[in-house]
């Protein structure tokens, strides 16, 4: 609720915020800029120097600087140490799978690529899967008729093979990520 307070001889206005209520002044009938509170540095204050504040040494040696390599960060993505298992359920890709007419790249993470995209408010779900080498027209049919399955209904699929990916209407990611691990990829 704005009021508004008119004061006789020299006229003032004063609104309060509709939100908060507090006083608002404007600068033009109080004559200046109300400060926004800005830090101030006073002036016998003597400011920072990190020249002087931090003392240290350049070493170059090979000894020292390995417990600083360690902490920097890789130029690229490691591959993952072979185990039996591992504690996330991760599995690596089977060497056999590249025996099938496609193929499912991992992604640069060594993740499968499937992805869920969420539109419209909600209401619009796409499943993507990417990194599709190989006859993907085949890739579609199999997969498609393996949702279905699971599904009990058909599902609306696009193929986009310039880009090497599969559009499936609806959330999907559950099934297609269950159907590429089975197959090894």
């Amino acid at each position: 609720m704005n009021s508004l307070i008119v004061k006789l001889g020299n006229t003032l206005l004063r609104s309060a915020c509709s939100h908060t209520n507090k006083v608002i002044y404007p600068s033009s009938i109080l004559g200046f800029e109300i400060s926004r509170g800005y830090a101030y540095h006073y002036p016998g204050e003597k400011k920072y120097d990190p020249q002087e504040a931090i003392d240290y040494k350049v070493s170059k040696d090979p000894e020292e600087w390995k417990y600083v390599s360690r902490l920097l960060p890789s130029k690229w993505i490691n591959d993952p140490v072979p185990k039996e298992s591992y504690p996330s359920g991760w599995k690596p890709p089977d060497p056999a799978a590249l025996s099938l007419p496609y193929f499912v790249r991992r992604s640069k993470n060594h993740m499968i690529p499937v992805y869920l995209k969420i539109s419209k408010r909600g209401q619009r779900k796409l499943t993507f899967i990417r990194h599709i080498c190989g006859d993907i027209w085949l890739f579609n049919e199999d997969i498609k008729k393996y949702v279905e399955d699971k599904c009990g209904k058909e599902i609306a699929v696009k193929v986009d093979e310039v880009g090497c990916k599969l559009v499936i209407r609806g959330d999907h990611v559950y099934y297609a990520t269950e159907w590429i691990k089975e197959k090894g990829f």
